[in-house]
């Protein structure tokens, strides 16, 4: 079983990192992306969308503890686009969904601006894991 969005079209790893389930690790994997995606010209938007998915990874899943955290996957997809997958720890709680939010609040919109930057995303595991994925134009 792959838990590859389109694994008929399946991309190639271009890099993984494992971060500790930690506020501070959103920074960094802004840098882990930013530094993978130098001669990209979204890669604003791909680090924007990497760190989205990252905080949500610490906030609201098993995976916002130290020991456990997060798995990053950057890869190059046939199009051109970059495919960044969070790996978690899952929760049972939810599943990634996107609020309505209120303008003058300060949490609610991580998948709000995912789905608008991102070409595609989804998610996809269960209570002891999950992957949430969005693929980035790179060209």
């Amino acid at each position: 079983m792959t838990l590859h969005p389109n694994d008929a079209d399946r991309t190639r790893v271009a890099a993984c990192r494992w971060f500790p389930g930690s506020p501070s690790s959103v920074r960094d994997v802004r840098r882990f992306i930013t530094n993978r995606l130098a001669d990209c010209p979204q890669a604003d938007d791909a680090v924007l969308v990497a760190s989205e998915l990252a905080t949500n990874a610490i906030q609201h899943t098993e995976s916002g503890t130290w020991t456990t955290g997060f798995l990053v996957m950057l890869e190059h997809t046939a199009d051109e686009g970059v495919l960044i997958t969070v790996h978690d720890a899952g929760t049972t709680s939810s599943t990634p969904y996107m609020e309505d939010f209120k303008p003058d609040t300060d949490r609610g919109r991580g998948l709000t601006l995912v789905n608008a930057v991102a070409k595609s995303w989804g998610s996809q595991g269960g209570p002891a894991e999950r992957m949430t994925w969005c693929v980035v134009k790179c060209r």
